[in-house]
């Protein structure tokens, strides 16, 4: 079984360690035909401390999560009336790590949070990504 890949965030003197990933959450009706819910999962975890902070968004009405459709990508999360996030990107962590500390989610113990609740304010502070055209042939 391989490690998992983990990045590394520095804010101030704190040095964290933090990853994605997708997931599909059973129906809890099984058989009723309904497709089973995706969640991306930020999992942020401060080095020299025990615990995590879990940031999860459920896909559901106004809600694109990555492999949703729309073109999104593991990672990326966005509403159907504006606004996306890129779960890879460090700014959009960052700020969504503040936003639970300022929540009052801690580290010491395996917390969990809502991202939807932090997901317009921090959305609203980054700047958009920076989008490269495709390169093919020039006509």
């Amino acid at each position: 079984m391989g490690r998992r890949r983990h990045r590394h965030l520095v804010i101030g003197s704190e040095r964290y360690r933090w990853w994605v990933s997708h997931r599909h959450v059973r129906d809890p009706a099984p058989g009723s035909g309904v497709a089973s819910p995706c969640q991306e999962v930020l999992v942020v975890a401060r080095e020299g401390s025990p615990g995590v902070i879990r940031i999860f968004f459920d896909s559901g009405p106004d809600r694109v999560v990555g492999g949703g459709g729309w073109g999104a990508h593991e990672g990326g999360v966005s509403r159907v009336r504006g606004g996306y996030l890129n779960l890879h990107r460090p700014a959009a962590v960052r700020g969504l790590l503040e936003a639970a500390l300022a929540d009052g989610q801690r580290f010491g113990h395996a917390g969990q949070v809502d991202g939807w609740r932090f997901f317009d304010a921090v959305a609203e502070r980054l700047p958009p990504e920076r989008r490269e055209a495709p390169a093919g042939p020039s006509a």
